[in-house]
């Protein structure tokens, strides 16, 4: 009991500082309020890897999260944005990117990957078919030969 007193204790002392406050945003409606929530989910951080910029904490997301508010504030509409952020940050930024010449590899690279392995699979499957047919074939020599 003495040891879950000093742990709680001590998580009492741990400052609060480090907490990050909620931003607390105003919309003219409630559509622009989702609006805003669905971008940002679907915006990729720059600084943060594989990150939102909803669940980024660094300034940059913070940046990009009010620029998105002001453009959807000033009746942007969603392509406006994305075009706008994909300009200044690149394909990367967005987590659907578009199928231009540059994202080929990106979105095909699986399918071409999935076609290599099934025609791997069918011809393996052969050759293991031609070779119990040829061990079939010298069973039966082998038989013929003991008689």
């Amino acid at each position: 009991m003495r040891y879950f007193i000093q742990f709680t204790l001590l998580l009492l002392l741990i400052p609060t500082s480090f907490a990050e406050s909620i931003e607390a945003k105003d919309f003219e409606s409630l559509n622009q309020e989702s609006r805003y929530h669905a971008l940002i989910e679907n915006i990729r951080c720059p600084v943060c890897q594989g990150q939102s910029i909803s669940g980024s904490n660094s300034s940059l997301a913070k940046d990009l999260r009010e620029q998105v508010r002001q453009m959807i504030l000033s009746n942007k509409s969603n392509e406006e944005i994305y075009q706008f952020m994909v300009e200044r940050y690149g394909d990367f930024v967005v987590f659907k990117p578009p199928i231009n010449w540059k994202t080929y590899l990106l979105w095909f690279a699986p399918l071409a990957f999935l076609i290599f392995c099934l025609i791997y699979l069918i011809r393996s499957t052969k050759i293991k078919d031609t070779i119990v047919n040829n061990s079939s074939v010298d069973i039966e020599k082998a038989k013929k030969l003991l008689k």
